[in-house]
């Protein structure tokens, strides 16, 4: 069966292809013959030798001697690396500052990042109110409802009370690198009776948390 990685419409034909042979790969495989990529990306055998040239270029393939087979290369793993690191680096610096803000409001604290149609729980640290929205780290949400939601479709600074769930209230805010791409949100969450009473400080302490964050 072909390999395809989703793209959308307008992605470039020939990045998808070379993408397809990459992922042609699978966990525990040392290589793989020109015969076998064929079969499974279903690309011709001449069009797989230009593109796999180009990936060997980038050192992301290596080809096995006299045996006319390739392996994943080096760069993949520098790449996997970097990765790796920026995550652990994210992790790092966003920890504290979600302790600090469920330590000052006593709201619950969590960074939101944008998965599909949805929005995943990166981190979380609860609040200290016996009556709060109880949410795991790892948890899905529906993008279209939630402060954290609206931010990750591009939004600004956003509070909504009672719009996810009746008795629950939220105020995000977007958190960006120093490029300026969007990297997540960062919310504060609660009961929709405290929001409604302290809105605007919420909002205040989280806006200043978000510009201590400013070019992550």
């Amino acid at each position: 069966m072909a390999v395809k990685p989703a793209a959308p419409p307008e992605g470039v034909g020939a990045v998808d292809r070379a993408l397809s042979i990459l992922l042609a790969y699978r966990a525990g495989e040392a290589a793989l013959s020109l015969a076998e990529l064929a079969r499974r990306t279903g690309l011709y055998k001449s069009t797989l030798l230009r593109l796999m040239a180009s990936l060997e270029r980038a050192g992301m393939l290596l080809r096995e001697g006299s045996a006319a087979e390739w392996r994943l290369g080096p760069a993949l793993v520098g790449l996997g690396l970097r990765a790796a690191a920026s995550e652990s680096l994210l992790e790092a610096v966003l920890l504290p500052v979600l302790r600090r803000l469920a330590e000052e409001t006593g709201e619950s604290a969590s960074f939101y990042v944008r998965d599909g149609e949805n929005r995943l729980c990166r981190f979380r640290i609860e609040g200290r109110h016996a009556v709060r929205d109880h949410l795991p780290p790892g948890s899905l949400l529906p993008l279209d409802r939630g402060a954290a939601g609206h931010v990750l479709r591009g939004a600004g600074l956003t509070v909504t009370i009672g719009e996810r769930d009746p008795e629950l209230a939220a105020v995000a805010a977007p958190v960006h690198s120093a490029s300026g791409a969007l990297l997540g949100a960062l919310c504060l969450s609660g009961t929709a009776t405290r929001f409604m009473q302290k809105r605007e400080a919420l909002s205040a302490t989280l806006a200043a948390a978000v510009a201590a964050l400013r070019g992550l």
